[in-house]
């Protein structure tokens, strides 16, 4: 590659997922401009000549003459890359962005001064092996696994019954079975049909156990997420390798990504795609590694509540009481950081030959 080509050659981004109305906001706040739209009009038109006919559009009548009607569509190209670049760069270069890939030797989500930094700033970006966790679509393999496994274990069975061996299997039972001479001898061919039957079952037994989940749990799994992560798509970002307690998560909007059909994104990259991705996301929660000081409740930490106090403090805590499961879903604890993802991409380099 010569010096010119190299000059001239550009990275090239692969956006999952961008948070349109996010970057406009976040970029217009920044620049003290608004992101301009490209619109684009087609018009459709026809004529035709009319004579006392009476006008029911323009409730007028008409004594004779050409009329023309004509009919726009406006179409809306929203920016892309260009725009999403240009916010990454002016958020860092305003002191809004921490990018975990410029941090010291050494540093991590568990370092102080890096957990301190991330309080202070408004967005986050990392680079990392990713997590997709889709708990609709997971239901929805739940509700279906019974079948599923159904259908696996009859096609072992299938397999099994076309395999030589199971044929002439078969076969012998059958000759058994018809065997002749007197009735002594016709009964022992026909026990030993039975014995070998009973082997044959206890084979396709073992071709077809495969571990079925219980009911129960497929049904309290299907009730658990439709009560605390109904639509919910989360991502977990590992920007250090080895450091597998260490990642940036958030949720996901199902509008938000570049593929709609859940099912069609899952089937090109996968729940654990092999490549790394890099996500900038809106920093929502650092958990510290200590214990939480604010206490909302602590107001009613005394004797001789009155009434109204009572009343609102019982109800209170047992919104308190609820966010104990809610924690268990939402886990963001320490060395964990929370974001509201903005864009997600996977950046290429031009390949040197």
């Amino acid at each position: 590659m010569n010096d010119q080509s190299e000059k001239n050659s550009v990275n090239l981004y692969d956006y999952l997922y961008v948070d349109l109305e996010k970057v406009i906001s976040l970029y217009s706040q920044l620049t003290g401009g608004v992101v301009e739209l490209i619109e684009t009009q087609l018009e459709k038109g026809s004529a035709f000549e009319h004579k006392g006919s009476l006008d029911l559009k323009l409730f007028k009548y008409g004594a004779g003459g050409a009329k023309e009607e004509k009919e726009q569509d406006k179409i809306t190209v929203k920016p892309h890359h260009a725009l999403l670049q240009e916010l990454e760069e002016k958020l860092s270069s305003s002191g809004y962005l921490l990018d975990l890939d410029r941090l010291g030797d050494g540093e991590t989500l568990k370092d102080h001064n890096v957990r301190s930094s991330l309080k202070k700033v408004l967005c986050v970006k990392c680079k990392g092996r990713i997590v997709i966790e889709d708990y609709e679509r997971m239901k929805s393999i739940g509700q279906a696994f019974p079948e599923i496994v159904k259908l696996i274990s009859m096609s072992n069975i299938e397999a099994v019954k076309g395999t030589p061996e199971y044929q002439e299997f078969e076969a012998k039972m059958k000759e058994l079975e018809n065997v002749e001479g007197n009735r002594n001898q016709k009964s022992a061919g026909k026990q030993k049909a039975k014995r070998l039957q009973k082997e044959l079952d206890e084979m396709l037994a073992t071709f077809s156990d495969i571990d079925n989940v219980p009911q129960w749990i497929l049904d309290g799994l299907g009730t658990w997420i439709d009560t605390f992560l109904p639509n919910i798509t989360n991502i977990r970002v590992y920007p250090f390798p080895g450091q597998h307690d260490e990642h940036i998560f958030g949720r996901l909007d199902a509008s938000n990504f570049t593929i709609s059909d859940s099912t069609a994104f899952h089937f090109t990259y996968g729940s654990f795609p092999t490549e790394e991705f890099t996500m900038l996301g809106i920093i929502t929660s650092v958990p510290l590694d200590e214990e939480e000081t604010f206490v909302p409740l602590k107001e009613f930490e005394k004797e001789d509540l009155d009434d109204k106090e009572s009343i609102e403090n019982g109800f209170r805590g047992l919104f308190k009481g609820f966010e104990g499961f809610e924690a268990m879903i939402r886990t963001c604890r320490y060395p964990r950081v929370l974001v509201h993802p903005i864009l997600i991409y996977r950046e290429t380099s031009p390949c040197k030959t």
